[in-house]
């Protein structure tokens, strides 16, 4: 067997502790495309991603470039089949260090925040721990995934930013979801909104 293309789309939710307002709901929007690929008692997927969406949380909205995503190194995941018939990978890790990925001249990825009193930019170093179940439904595979995400702040901009970043500690679930992609497809074949493994029923 041969190295196969794929699109993927991710979806996870958290809570997130703010100082003062208490405990908030979380929800990123992901994809990715994959290269799948067959090993013994499984397959693995090398992930490359292709962006994110944040929700907008108390007037607060997180955006991270296309650019800047597209220069995390890729993830990869390596599934094994179990007994029910599914397919597992456990704690498979991946992100990015304090190395300027996105090329602005700033340590690790910029995110920007857009904020009516605390706005601003931070540049971020991620270390993320993935576990993920998944099934054939047809010719896709679905399934559930479990995401552990520490975020180390490595700078600020504004004073408002400069005192209200801190370091995270993220667990997220939600779900997963591939489809096949031809041969050649990129992170530019769709738009974000006509990803094909996006789920129809997931508001956006």
């Amino acid at each position: 067997p041969t190295p196969t293309l794929w699109a993927g789309a991710q979806e996870v939710t958290g809570t997130r502790k703010i100082p003062v307002i208490g405990d908030i709901q979380t929800r990123n929007l992901s994809w990715f495309i994959a290269e799948k690929r067959p090993i013994e008692g499984g397959f693995e997927l090398v992930q490359r991603p292709c962006g994110v969406t944040f929700d907008s949380v108390m007037g607060v909205q997180v955006q991270i470039s296309p650019k800047a995503v597209q220069s995390v190194p890729p993830a990869t995941l390596r599934f094994t089949e179990e007994p029910d018939g599914s397919f597992g990978a456990r704690g498979a890790t991946s992100g990015w260090d304090a190395t300027d990925h996105d090329g602005d001249g700033k340590p690790g990825i910029s995110v920007t925040v857009k904020a009516a009193l605390c706005g601003g930019a931070l540049q971020v170093a991620s270390q993320t721990s993935t576990s993920a179940r998944l099934r054939t439904v047809g010719t896709a595979l679905e399934g559930v995934v479990k995401v552990q995400v520490k975020q180390e702040i490595l700078g600020a901009e504004g004073a408002c930013l400069k005192k209200a970043a801190e370091d995270s500690d993220e667990a997220l679930t939600g779900w997963v979801r591939l489809v096949p992609a031809p041969v050649g497809a990129t992170c530019q074949t769709w738009t974000g909104a006509r990803w094909p493994a996006i789920k129809r029923d997931t508001p956006r």
